[in-house]
């Protein structure tokens, strides 16, 4: 086995991340599946325990969650458009 396929061979995603990216997909969790691996990574180096990590991870997931239904919202107000006023008319 030469350099390159050290490096291919590291790269390559396992089974397990296989498996646990299509489930982060099936169950809509955008921010952890994008966040996951680089916030394990930042937690070894920091030594932090599993809970904080898990912590970490849903609390992104929460705050993109928070974020995106604002954005929602605020498009959604953007696009409604006033009614006009009817003039009443005397009976």
């Amino acid at each position: 086995m030469n350099k390159s396929d050290a490096m291919d061979a590291k790269s390559a995603p396992t089974p397990p991340t296989i498996l646990l990216d299509h489930y982060l997909k099936q169950l809509k969790l955008p921010s952890i599946l994008r966040e996951y691996k680089s916030l394990a990574h930042q937690c070894a180096q920091e030594r932090c325990d599993y809970p904080v990590y898990l912590l970490r991870l849903v609390e992104r997931e929460l705050l993109d969650r928070e974020r995106r239904a604002a954005e929602r919202r605020i498009k959604a107000a953007a696009q409604q458009r006033p009614r006009p006023v009817r003039a009443s008319v005397p009976l």
